[in-house]
């Protein structure tokens, strides 16, 4: 009853880590809609169509524990969303939830808006600038504003060291087998000195808003303030983790995701016109939220989101047996939706390679055919606040540069457990508006 695939794990975590896009559509036409793929962390089904990938994501969640959790966790903390399942992840989820949704994330808006026109004012005519740089220096410093609630200039510039740090320390080999991370792997001692720099850190900014009157609206005054139905909050190394938590997926996720879109606009010019036309449209001061209800910057994101697919599966670790697409899948095993197989599916994205905006501006894609940040119970918690940030941050900067494409054909690369551009999108400032 188990699906078919291929054997010997070591060659296919490797395919699978470093040609994902590739490797899962030649699994796909190999053996079918449901394979059985073997990994360094454990065999893991996957599945390549909308409708299994919504049987997936709609099983309740006691079917489910989180997947290579001993490679995971030693690099995210025990109380880490993605390490967590049952009760400890509910509770997780509902302290983490209400800064990423509604107004409060809505007030960071003007943040965001503040840090990209920094950001920008710092490049000039002339300039060969490698964009993902640019966007990493805007998220991050997001992040400082915004969940470390750091607003003085010396932290902001600490921190941004410091978790930039974290970030650069981060091989992929650290997350997809735990027998490397041994202090004889030099990638592990390095990402050890980055982690150890990072918690003090953050426990030098614990103490200092303690002794504030910890009111702030950024994540970690909410985090301080935050009980559960128990009336308990959390302890150090909870708020530690779930603060890594947030800079892995939420650093990620969007400047990735940004550094993608800059390099698509400078190649398609229609597009790029038409994102222009639409920030014109609102005048010379136009607010945050203005800026995050244009339909068109929301399409160029959801066609960046499928076209460069940041994370490539969903995995989950069955602690009951699934029944799918005519299989039986076991306790302990993996299930996943091959999100890049199904976002580059011609049949739901006509030329699935080609970068057309226009394919999200009438909707009629679902959650299971257009997933960048997964689906179900355990979806990306940041997912409303990264596209916030993009649409803002896209609307500042691309009015206002006119770019050139400079070096190398990009690709995607492994960066962590996500898909990034390998030379980071290199650019001249043609000129700047």
């Amino acid at each position: 009853m188990l699906p078919p695939g291929p054997r010997f794990a070591p060659l296919q975590t490797y395919r699978y880590v470093t040609r994902p896009a590739d490797y899962l559509a030649e699994l796909r036409v190999r053996y079918g809609d449901v394979v059985l793929m073997p990994s360094l962390n454990g065999p893991v089904a996957i599945v390549f169509t909308p409708e299994l990938a919504k049987t997936v994501f709609s099983t309740p969640p006691d079917h489910y524990d989180p997947f290579g959790t001993d490679a995971i966790g030693p690099l995210v903390g025990a109380a880490s969303l993605f390490t967590t399942s049952g009760a400890a992840h509910r509770r997780g989820r509902k302290l983490l939830s209400p800064p990423f949704n509604g107004a409060r994330m809505r007030a960071y808006g003007g943040a965001i808006q503040d840090v990209a026109a920094g950001v920008l004012s710092k490049v000039h005519a002339g300039d060969d600038i490698r964009v993902l740089d640019l966007t990493t220096e805007i998220s991050v410093e997001i992040i400082l504003r915004t969940v470390f609630g750091v607003a003085d200039e010396r932290s902001v510039t600490r921190g941004r060291q410091l978790l930039t740090g974290v970030l650069d320390s981060l091989s992929p080999a650290l997350f997809f087998t735990k027998r490397l991370q041994t202090p004889l792997f030099p990638p592990y001692r390095r990402f050890r000195r980055a982690f150890r720099a990072y918690n003090d850190f953050v426990a030098d900014t614990l103490v200092d808003r303690r002794r504030g009157d910890g009111a702030g609206e950024d994540v970690l005054s909410l985090l301080l303030g935050a009980r559960d139905e128990e009336g308990n909050g959390l302890a150090d190394a909870e708020i530690q983790s779930h603060l890594l938590t947030l800079l892995v997926a939420g650093h990620e996720t969007t400047s990735i995701v940004l550094a993608w879109a800059i390099h698509e606009l400078m190649s398609h010019p229609d597009a790029l016109a038409a994102l222009r036309e639409e920030v014109a449209g609102l005048g010379p001061d136009p607010s945050p939220e203005a800026l995050t209800n244009l339909p068109y910057i929301d399409a160029v994101v959801k066609e960046t989101q499928r076209r460069r697919t940041i994370v490539t599966d969903v995995i989950r670790k069955l602690v009951k047996p699934l029944e799918i697409g005519g299989f039986r899948i076991p306790p302990g095993l993996g299930v996943a939706v091959g999100v890049v197989a199904i976002h580059n599916d011609p049949d739901l994205f006509p030329e699935p390679h080609q970068f057309r905006p226009e394919r999200f501006l009438n909707g009629g894609h679902g959650p299971s055919e257009h997933m960048p940040f997964g689906g179900g119970h355990r979806r990306c918690i940041g997912a409303a606040f990264s596209d916030y940030e993009s649409r803002i941050v896209l609307a500042t900067l691309m009015p206002s540069l006119d770019l050139e494409p400079r070096g190398p054909v990009e690709v995607p690369v492994r960066r962590n457990v996500t898909m990034g551009p390998k030379f980071g999108v290199r650019a001249w400032v043609a000129a700047k508006r």
